[in-house]
């Protein structure tokens, strides 16, 4: 870790699932969610944020269950679901859709009386991906939101209480002096903090400022530092393996993929300072 600490890595990367559930959905992280859900749902309104279970299970005890990145209920008593996706997936949409499935059952559950009302909690699935996804028309908008329409005539909503929203973080193609507004900074923060070396001046007096404080690799606790570097090293040798299998055929370029991967893994570990004898 000390060698970790006085080399490359200052601020860990938020495109990870570690790094973004410990930035967004750690007690104590709440006023930093806030602006986060603030900056993609406007409309809300909230001024505070409540962290809630992240395990999700189905109705049946055999049921397949999921884990959220972050799940929350705001001060309007919205469930808020955010999912953040780095590596390129051809069914995300599918996926967000399906995460949808677990507050609708858990809605279901609360409803003790058969005369009582099926009408469901406002819930928002919120996919931010660093990949533009293919399942849908592109477009330029860096949020994009979806809902339950009828297909010839949307101005007929079938349900108002699901909402579905996208943030495609490559569509944000301005160089950092050119962002306008605190939301443009966050999200550049969270695609590009992993590789900066110190807070850039157009995030002074911007509310983001705690953002790289919790962000400084430094100031995390071993434990931390160990899970980040954990997760970071994953991800390098994952990545290895899927462009290596993509390039050489799936059977061929499993066993060509691990080898790559250690080798990717070990010139990163060089970079980052590790002596050769523990790499």
């Amino acid at each position: 870790m000390e060698n970790f600490n006085r080399n490359s890595i200052v601020f860990i990367d938020l495109r990870l699932d570690w790094a973004f559930k410990y930035l967004f959905g750690t007690k104590g992280h709440e006023d930093l969610l806030l602006i986060l859900i603030n900056s993609i749902l406007p409309e809300l309104g909230a001024v505070s944020v409540t962290l809630s279970e992240q395990e999700a299970k189905g109705l049946r005890r055999k049921s397949r269950s999921s884990v959220f990145d972050v799940h929350c209920t705001t001060s309007g008593g919205e469930n808020v679901i955010i999912e953040m996706q780095y590596r390129q997936q051809d069914d995300f949409g599918d996926r967000m859709v399906f995460y949808s499935s677990f507050p609708i059952q858990s809605s279901l559950r609360r409803i003790s009386n058969p005369s009582e009302s099926y009408r469901l909690i406002p819930t928002y699935i919120v996919g931010i991906s660093d990949f533009i996804l293919p399942e849908v028309k592109s477009n330029d908008k860096l949020i994009n939101y979806y809902a339950i329409l009828n297909r010839e005539d949307t101005r007929l909503c079938l349900s108002s209480n699901i909402h579905y929203v996208t943030v495609e973080l490559p569509k944000l193609r301005k160089p950092l002096s050119e962002l306008y507004g605190r939301t443009e900074l966050l999200f550049y923060a969270i695609r590009n903090i992993g590789q900066m070396k110190e807070m850039p001046q157009e995030y002074a007096g911007s509310g983001l400022e705690k953002l790289f404080e919790l962000s400084n690799f430094a100031a995390m606790s071993e434990k931390d530092q160990m899970q980040y570097v954990h997760e970071m090293m994953w991800e390098i040798d994952r990545r290895s393996q899927l462009r290596t299998a993509r390039n050489m055929g799936r059977e061929e370029g499993r066993e060509e993929g691990r080898e790559e991967g250690k080798t990717e893994l070990a010139k990163k570990l060089k970079e980052l300072g590790v002596p050769v004898e523990t790499i």
